[in-house]
């Protein structure tokens, strides 16, 4: 960064600026350069990028065609050396000590240019009262002696602040050239982005659309991919020939900069939208965006190879039918399958696991089936309950180590009564199973199990 300060001694004396030139100043000085910030006495520009001797010459004779006769410039990596070395820039009458500094800084014309690295031995020989200093620590600093920026800084800090306090640190740090001040924001990084108007003719083919996307989003993710970053979301704008301009967001299931994913987010959209007139432009344009990260797997992890096209599979579901998860409401209605309800929604709206999630204590999870299957059992009598042994499923006999039950529950009128005896059982190959026996009809099921 480096700091122009524009500074006149009219305004010191005047009372500042006035409203009148404050006004003026920035729509004058933004032709030769596009930030500019105004204060009541001085004027700051923003010379990053831009020759700076040439600046502070431009920016100088807007001055002059505006009335500022007598300005002055100065410009520096830091702000203090250069609001000072405004004040120093063409001189006149002022100390020999600060007119040989001026020209050691670079002068130039009525402006003064410091070299990054050497604002503190610039303000050296500046008098502290151009630091605008409490007057009660200037007195005291006086008093012993110190009335230049160089004596101060010679200074050891905790000295300082025992002495003065923090309006005394805050002087000592500015005889540094310690100014943290940040008058500018930093400019935003330009986005990714790609458009191309059709000059000549109109498109209403949505195969040439898609063609036309693709080139465009070669663009966007070459970019995309040379930042090192993936696009979370993009924007689709299509400029209608009759006027108006259609827009789609675009967003896949995670941030990606390949452009196959994106290719085909457009022509799924393509193929959903009706447009009310042929189109005579196209703009694709990223809205958000994330570092590229790189996970690592575990190559002796079974599951690892197919990891990636199952994934791939749902990203692809997630794509076709938009953000859209369930999650389940749970009441306390005695039969399980008819105490969930599944509720949709948006996969922004769904919390993320905790950091510490995968450090959780592992615990079974009870997997119903959609719809409990019948099964038969051989079932033998224990101090008069019926406990199942063995059962045939879809897939055969199977035989039951244990069984612990009945649980009985029962309720309901008419059509919808409902009896039934669950049992929890281990079968053979060491399977956890939730059984339960229909009281009214006499028929076994099996309704989930627990991994």
């Amino acid at each position: 960064m480096v700091y122009v300060c524009l500074w006149s001694p009219a305004w010191e004396t005047g009372g500042g600026l006035g409203a009148e030139l404050a006004a003026v100043l920035p729509a004058v000085l933004a032709e030769a350069a596009p930030r500019i910030r105004v204060e009541s006495d001085r004027v700051w520009v923003d010379g990053r990028g831009l020759p700076v001797r040439a600046l502070m010459r431009s920016l100088l004779e807007r001055l002059a065609a505006v009335g500022v006769e007598a300005g002055r410039a100065g410009a520096a990596a830091v702000p203090v050396a250069a609001a000072l070395a405004a004040r120093v820039a063409g001189g006149g009458g002022e100390t020999a000590a600060r007119a040989e500094r001026a020209v050691h800084a670079g002068a130039a014309g009525a402006g003064v240019v410091v070299e990054r690295g050497a604002e503190r031995g610039f303000l050296a020989p500046l008098p502290l009262t151009w630091l605008e200093p409490d007057p009660f620590v200037l007195a005291s600093l006086k008093g012993v002696g110190i009335t230049t920026c160089g004596a101060l800084a010679e200074l050891e800090r905790e000295a300082v602040e025992v002495r003065l306090g923090p309006e005394g640190v805050r002087l000592w740090r500015l005889a540094r050239a310690d100014d943290p001040r940040l008058l500018f924001r930093p400019v935003p990084r330009e986005r990714p982005h790609a458009s191309l108007d059709f000059v000549d003719y109109v498109i209403t083919d949505p195969e040439r659309l898609v063609f036309t996307a693709n080139a465009l989003l070669g663009r966007v993710c070459d970019g995309l991919r040379s930042r090192g970053e993936h696009a979370r979301r993009m924007r689709l704008s299509l400029a209608l020939a009759g006027g108006g301009v259609r827009e789609a967001p675009l967003r896949p299931g995670r941030p990606t900069a390949n452009r196959s994913v994106w290719l085909r987010l457009v022509r799924r959209m393509l193929e959903r939208v009706t447009l009310p007139d042929a189109v005579a432009g196209m703009r694709l344009e990223v809205e958000e965006m994330t570092p590229a990260a790189v996970r690592q797997g575990d190559l002796f992890d079974p599951g690892f190879a197919t990891a990636g096209a199952a994934e791939a599979a749902v990203l692809r579901l997630l794509e076709s039918q938009g953000e859209v998860v369930v999650r389940p409401e749970v009441d306390a209605h005695p039969l399980a399958e008819r105490r969930t309800r599944w509720t949709a929604e948006t996969l922004s709206a769904v919390e993320r696991p905790a950091a510490d999630a995968e450090d959780a204590e592992a615990c079974l999870t009870l997997q119903l089936l959609a719809r409990p299957q019948e099964i038969r059992v051989v079932a033998t009598d224990h101090r008069g309950v019926r406990i199942p042994t063995r059962y045939r499923g879809r897939d055969g006999w199977h035989h039951l180590i244990t069984a612990a039950g009945p649980d009985r529950i029962s309720g309901g009128v008419w059509e919808t009564a409902y009896a039934r005896e669950y049992y929890r059982a281990i079968r053979e190959d060491g399977a956890m199973l939730w059984l339960f026996r229909d009281g009214l009809r006499g028929t076994w099921y099996l309704h989930g199990w627990w991994d």
